[in-house]
């Protein structure tokens, strides 16, 4: 039996052509990759959504919490929580857990009050609509009516999310 020998001619590697075109597919999935995270619009927008939905469903659960009214104050910039519709700093719900307030706008949304359960729109959102000015929960969780808020990104290609709050469930979910 002989043994298997390579010629002169046998070559270990790739050749010029496998390289051009590993290097094309490279730049091509750069340029996409590049594409998504330089424009921080549409993730700003998922943050807000998400939180906006989490302030609302705190809300609910405060006013189970404590057998009292809690009241969710929608504006074109903020999604607030306090126990009179005025809002005034007495009657703002305190803040139980940290809320993303990245942006500088979003903290002046919710007049710099750190310590305040409340959602400040970011540059990034266009101002929110609503079916419902304000919404509250009752001592059992139950809303005075039902609402629908919508939020919409700023950049092209984000898409407009909405948080439905069901009329006699007070169920908070993304419609």
């Amino acid at each position: 039996m002989h043994a298997h020998r390579r010629g002169p001619r046998a070559r270990n590697g790739f050749t010029t052509v496998e390289l051009i075109v590993v290097i094309v597919i490279t730049a091509i999935l750069a340029g996409v990759a590049m594409a998504r995270f330089l424009g921080k619009g549409a993730f700003e927008s998922r943050g807000y959504f998400d939180e906006a939905i989490a302030v609302v469903r705190q809300a609910q659960k405060i006013a189970i919490a404590q057998r009292r009214d809690v009241i969710v104050v929608i504006t074109a910039d903020r999604i607030a929580v306090c126990y009179v519709a005025a809002c005034a700093a007495g009657d703002r719900v305190a803040v139980t857990s940290g809320l993303n307030r990245a942006s500088s706008t979003a903290l002046t949304n919710c007049q710099n009050d750190t310590a305040w359960l409340c959602a400040g729109r970011p540059d990034s959102v266009t101002p929110i609509t609503s079916s419902a000015a304000t919404v509250i929960f009752d001592g059992l969780g139950r809303p005075s009516t039902a609402a629908t808020i919508t939020i919409s990104g700023t950049e092209s290609g984000d898409r407009t999310r909405q948080i439905a709050i069901q009329a006699e469930t007070g169920y908070v979910s993304p419609a």
